[in-house]
């Protein structure tokens, strides 16, 4: 039967798609309810040996509580909270009716470190482990003689506080980013002490041992405060050009890398790792000067674009990212500056800075907004 309400729960609430987490440094609060049931040490009140033939146990009982959290991280919280853990009850046959002959009952503060873990969108599985401060409280009614009475005056009261592990685990969902919904397992070890609650009142030792474990399953709801749009994750676009003088990687008229160009293509490649770029494009733009024919100056710049490039990818890069192109004499950066330059040598090496290979970088990192 558990098994199925929480398949239920989980298909049924798997289709919203809200981060189950709150965001890390808030607090949140909520409340719970269900049901509880004490195990262990009560078989020695069920043995009709020692109690007569009319005794009986009622180990179930609702359970209800508060709790609240810090949340340090999205999958990390300390969480603390106040439960009443229900209540197990002995019954007995006096004067042919059934009446209620002892009680006890638990109720206290615990604190845990709760863990969660992501299932599908909105939706996490989580798990708590901590401690609770538990106050039991006991009564029975016997008279001297040790025998059942429905006698008020026969009542006999004892508590004392104990603290017990609290192991728990459950789901989370999100109904909004601010309301959570969660149903839960938890389970509390040794319960109580009846034994040396009697030895407090003044009683004499008990002949047995009583310090059940304590299970209970919730459904609760939840409040997150301070819980904004959730964070924007958009991609940051980065540019970055690099430029080279033709004269350093090229002989004049030329389109073949010289051996001293590994240098400076080096150092421009390892600026681009560092730029930490997710597949950056580069683009690869080859220029020649004014002189001679458009036609074979822009097949110069074509096949110095394609040397730069080829060497790029040389370098690991993958060659679906890298484009060359050229432009042969457009875009000249000198202008007319040399215009009134005389000589070949001398307009040659005043037109060196149009002679050039320029590389144009761009991608996006993931930041948070």
């Amino acid at each position: 039967m558990k098994k199925s309400v929480i398949a239920l729960a989980v298909s049924g609430l798997a289709i919203a798609s809200v981060q189950a987490a709150p965001q890390a440094n808030t607090f949140y609060a909520g409340a719970k309810a269900g049901w509880a049931s004490f195990h262990d040490g009560l078989t020695q009140f069920d043995a009709k040996k020692n109690q007569g033939e009319g005794f009986g146990i009622n180990r179930n009982s609702v359970t209800y509580g508060v709790f609240g959290g810090y949340q340090i991280t999205s999958n990390l919280a300390v969480e603390t909270g106040y439960d009443y853990f229900g209540r197990v009850r002995g019954n007995a046959t006096v004067d042919g009716k059934e009446k209620r002959v002892g009680k006890h009952t638990a109720h206290g503060a615990h604190i845990s470190l709760k863990g969660s873990y992501p299932i599908v969108d909105g939706l996490d599985a989580y798990a708590r482990v901590g401690a609770a401060l538990v106050r039991s409280d006991y009564y029975s009614q016997q008279d001297a003689n040790g025998e059942f009475t429905a006698v008020k005056k026969d009542r006999k009261k004892a508590h004392n506080l104990k603290t017990s592990l609290v192991l728990a685990g459950g789901l989370e969902y999100a109904i909004t980013p601010a309301l959570a919904a969660r149903v839960e397992y938890q389970w509390l070890s040794r319960v109580g002490n009846l034994d040396k609650a009697i030895r407090k009142e003044g009683g004499s030792s008990n002949k047995f041992q009583y310090s059940p474990d304590v299970g209970s399953v919730s459904a609760g709801l939840s409040y997150r405060f301070g819980q904004g749009p959730a964070p924007v994750v958009e991609p940051e676009i980065v540019t970055k050009n690099f430029a080279f003088s033709s004269d350093v990687l090229f002989d004049f008229g030329k389109a073949n890398l010289k051996p001293a160009a590994s240098a400076a293509l080096d150092a421009a490649h390892d600026e681009i790792n560092k730029l930490g770029l997710a597949a950056p494009a580069i683009q690869v733009n080859g220029y020649t000067d004014r002189i001679g024919k458009d036609a074979p100056n822009l097949k110069l710049s074509q096949r110095r674009a394609e040397s730069v490039a080829n060497y790029i990818v040389s370098k690991g890069v993958n060659p679906a990212n890298v484009t060359a192109v050229g432009y042969g004499k457009a875009n000249p950066v000198t202008g007319n500056t040399c215009d009134a330059v005389k000589g070949r040598k001398a307009l040659i090496a005043c037109l060196a800075p149009d002679r050039r290979v320029e590389l144009q970088v761009q991608g996006s990192k993931e930041v948070a907004m």
